[in-house]
C-alpha cells in the first residue's frame, strides 16, 4: 500500500517570462489578423454596393478596437511585473518587444480609422454627386418641357416682346447652369479615377455635356428667331409711322405748290418743291411695295389685328392718291419747263451768235479808245454769260427728274441740248476771257503802271515804318502796354488785304520789255513778303510777351504773399508775449492794508484819476 500513488498529476505553473511571451504572441496575432482584414477591405474601386459592404466591414473592425486595446494592456501589465525581476539584458529585450508591439498597435489603429474614413468619404462623395446630378436632371427636364412648345407667331407686338423676354430668361438660366454642369463633369471624372465605375466614365460625361449643349443651341435658336420676329414687327410699325409722317409732309408740299402763282420765279420754286416731292415719292416706292407685301402677311403678326390692316390699307391708298396728284402736277410743269427751256435756248443762240461775231472781229489798231470799247463789249458778253450759266445750272439740277416728266426719247433730247448749250457757253466764255487778257496788256498805259508801282511803294514804306516803330518800343511790362501793342499790330494786320490787292494788280499789269520796272516790282514783292513775315512774327511775340507778363505778375504776387506770411508768423509770438505781460500786470494781487506804498502805487491802482492815500507818508 505504501507504493500506491494517486493518478492525478499537478498542472505545471507557467513562469512570468512564458506568460509575457504568450500574451505578446496573442496580441501580435490579433493585430496581424486585423491588418489582413483591413487589407482585404481597403479598396474604393468597384460599384457602390461593393463599397458599402466594405464600409460595413470596416465598421465591424472598428468595434473590435477595445479587444485589441485589452490585449495590449495585458502585455503591458505582464511586462511591468517581469521587469522588476529581470536583469539588464532581459529588461532590454522586454522593452524592445514592448516598443514593437506599441508601434504595431499604433499602425493597426491608424489603418483601421484611415481605411474606414477613405471608403466613407468616397461613398459620401458619390452620394453628393448623385444628389447634384438628380437636381440637374430635374432642372434639365423642366427646361426641356418649357422649350418644347412651338413658338407662337399669331401675336401682337407686346405679346411677342413678352415671349422673347421669357425665352431670353430661359437661355440665361441654361448658360448659368453650365457652371454646375462643369462641376458635375469634374466630380464625375474624380470619382471615376477613384472607383473606375462605368457610370462615371468619359462617355457618360460627354453625354451629359452633349445634352446640355443641345438644349443651349435650341434655346439660342428660339431667342434668335424671336428677336428677328420682334425686330421685324417693330421695324414694320416704325416704318409705317415714319411713312405716315412723310406722306403728310408731301401733302403739305403739294398744297404749297398748288398755291403758287404762274409767274416764272414762282413756277421754278414750285418745280423745285415738286422735284423734292422730285424724288421723295420715287424713293419711297420700294417701301410702299414692301408695305403691300407685308400687308399680305399681316395675319402672321396677329389674328385680331384688323385695325392695323385697315390702317396700312388707308396709308397706301393715301400714298397712291398723293402720288397721282403730284405726278399730274409734275407733268403740267413739264410742259411749262420745256417752254422755258426753249426760251432759254433762243436767248443763248442769240448770245452765241453775237459772241462769235465779236470774237471774229479783227482789231489791228493801237487806238486805245477802240480797244477799250471792244473790251467793254467783251465785259457785257461775259456778264450775259454769267446770267446764262445760272439759268443753265438751274436746268441741270433738274436732269435727275426728267424721266418722270418726259418719255425716254424726250429726256435724251432735252439732256443733249442742255449739255451742248453748257459746253458751248463754256468754250465761248473761255475765248472771251483770253481775248480780254490779250487786250488788257495792249491797252495798259505805262504811266498808270508806274503810278500804281509808286503808290504801292509809298504805302509799303508807311506800313513798314509803323511796324518798325512798334517793334522798337521797350518790351511791355503791364497790361496797358500789351493792349496798345496788340491794338497797333491788329490795325496793321487789317491793312494787309489792301496791300495784297495792290500787289496782285501790279503783277497782273506787268509789261514786257520794261526791265527797270520789272526789277523794281521784284524788289517790292520781296519787301512785301518780308513785311508780312515780320508782322506775323510780331503778333506771335506779342502773345508770348503777354504770357511772360502774366507769369511775372504771378511770381511777384507769390513773393509778396510769402513775405507777408513770414512776417506775420515772426511777429505773432512777440504779440502774444506782450498781451500775456499786460494781463499779468492787471491780475497782481491787491493787499488790504491801505498804508502800503507798494499797493497804492502799483500798476493797477495807477489807473485811478487821483492817488487815494490816507496813511502816514511813505518812507
Amino acid at each position: 500500500m505504501n507504493n500506491k500513488k494517486t493518478s492525478l498529476a499537478p498542472v505545471a505553473k507557467m513562469s512570468p517570462q512564458e506568460d509575457f511571451g504568450k500574451c505578446l504572441a496573442n496580441a501580435e496575432g490579433w493585430m496581424q489578423m486585423i491588418q489582413e482584414r483591413l487589407q482585404a477591405s481597403d479598396n474604393v474601386q468597384g460599384p457602390k454596393a461593393a463599397l458599402e459592404d466594405r464600409l460595413k466591414e470596416t465598421e465591424v473592425i472598428l468595434t473590435e478596437e477595445p479587444e485589441g486595446r485589452l490585449q495590449l494592456d495585458t502585455v503591458l501589465v505582464k511586462a511591468e511585473s517581469l521587469l522588476q525581476n529581470s536583469n539588464d539584458d532581459e529588461k532590454h529585450e522586454i522593452l524592445k518587444s514592448l516598443k514593437q508591439i506599441k508601434t504595431m498597435w499604433e499602425d493597426t489603429q491608424i489603418n483601421m480609422v484611415h481605411c474606414h474614413s477613405r471608403i466613407e468619404w468616397v461613398l459620401l462623395h458619390w452620394s453628393e454627386y448623385l444628389k447634384a446630378r438628380e437636381d440637374y436632371f430635374f432642372w434639365l427636364m423642366n427646361i426641356k418641357q418649357k422649350l418644347a412648345p412651338d413658338l407662337e407667331s399669331q401675336l401682337g407686338l407686346k405679346e411677342k416682346k413678352l415671349q422673347l423676354s421669357h425665352h431670353t430668361i430661359l437661355l440665361s438660366n441654361i448658360l448659368n447652369q453650365a457652371a454646375l454642369l462643369e462641376r458635375l463633369i469634374q466630380e464625375s471624372g474624380s470619382l471615376f479615377a477613384k472607383t473606375e465605375d462605368e457610370t462615371f466614365s468619359e462617355a457618360a460625361q460627354l453625354k451629359l455635356k452633349a445634352d446640355h449643349e443641345a438644349l443651349e443651341i435650341k434655346a439660342k435658336k428660339k431667342v434668335e428667331i424671336l428677336e428677328a420676329i420682334v425686330q421685324e414687327h417693330q421695324q414694320y410699325m416704325d416704318n409705317l409711322e415714319k411713312f405716315q409722317n412723310w406722306l403728310h409732309s408731301m401733302k403739305e408740299k403739294y398744297n404749297n405748290c398748288n398755291a403758287c402763282k404762274n409767274s416764272k420765279d414762282h413756277m421754278e420754286g414750285s418745280l423745285r418743291e415738286l422735284k423734292i416731292a422730285r424724288s421723295s415719292i420715287l424713293a419711297e416706292e420700294p417701301k410702299v411695295e414692301e408695305f403691300q407685301r407685308k400687308l399680305k402677311e399681316l395675319r402672321r403678326f396677329s389674328q385680331n389685328d384688323e385695325r392695323l390692316s385697315d390702317k396700312v390699307l388707308n396709308v397706301i391708298q393715301e400714298y397712291n392718291r398723293v402720288k397721282g396728284q403730284i405726278v399730274k402736277r409734275y407733268s403740267q410743269f413739264g410742259v411749262r419747263l420745256r417752254c422755258s427751256f426753249q426760251e432759254l435756248l433762243r436767248v443763248f443762240q442769240q448770245w452765241r451768235s453775237s459772241t462769235r461775231d465779236l470774237l471774229h472781229q479783227s482789231l489791228d489798231t493801237k487806238d486805245r479808245v477802240l480797244i477799250r470799247t471792244y473790251l467793254q463789249n467783251i465785259e457785257d458778253h461775259l456778264a450775259h454769260s454769267n446770267q446764262l450759266k445760272a439759268q443753265l445750272d438751274r436746268f441741270q439740277g433738274l436732269e435727275g427728274v426728267l424721266n418722270s416728266i418726259y418719255s425716254k426719247e424726250q429726256t435724251v433730247a432735252f439732256e443733249s441740248e442742255l449739255r451742248e448749250a453748257v459746253q458751248q457757253r463754256k468754250f465761248l466764255t473761255d475765248d472771251l476771257l483770253q481775248r480780254r487778257r490779250e487786250l488788257q496788256v495792249n491797252c495798259q498805259d505805262p504811266a498808270d503802271h508806274k503810278l500804281l508801282l509808286k503808290k504801292f511803294e509809298e504805302w509799303l514804306k508807311t506800313e513798314n515804318w509803323k511796324l518798325t516803330k512798334i517793334l522798337a518800343a521797350k518790351s511791355p511790362r503791364n497790361s496797358r502796354e500789351i493792349k496798345n501793342r496788340k491794338r497797333g499790330l491788329k490795325v496793321l494786320q487789317s491793312h494787309v488785304p489792301h496791300g495784297q490787292k495792290m500787289s496782285e494788280e501790279l503783277i497782273s499789269a506787268e509789261f514786257t520789255g520794261m526791265s527797270e520796272e520789272e526789277k523794281q516790282l521784284e524788289d517790292l514783292r520781296y519787301r512785301w513778303i518780308l513785311y508780312k513775315t515780320k508782322l506775323e512774327e510780331a503778333g506771335e511775340l506779342s502773345i508770348q510777351g503777354e504770357d511772360e507778363v502774366d507769369e511775372f505778375r504771378k511770381k511777384t504776387s507769390g513773393k509778396i504773399c510769402h513775405y507777408l506770411s513770414r512776417a506775420c508768423c515772426a511777429a505773432l509770438p512777440l504779440q502774444l508775449l506782450l498781451l500775456l505781460l499786460l494781463l499779468l500786470a492787471f491780475l497782481l494781487p491787491l493787499i488790504e492794508e491801505q498804508d502800503s506804498c507798494s499797493v497804492v502805487n502799483n500798476f493797477a491802482r495807477s489807473f485811478y484819476l487821483t492817488l487815494r492815500y490816507q496813511g502816514p507818508p511813505p518812507t
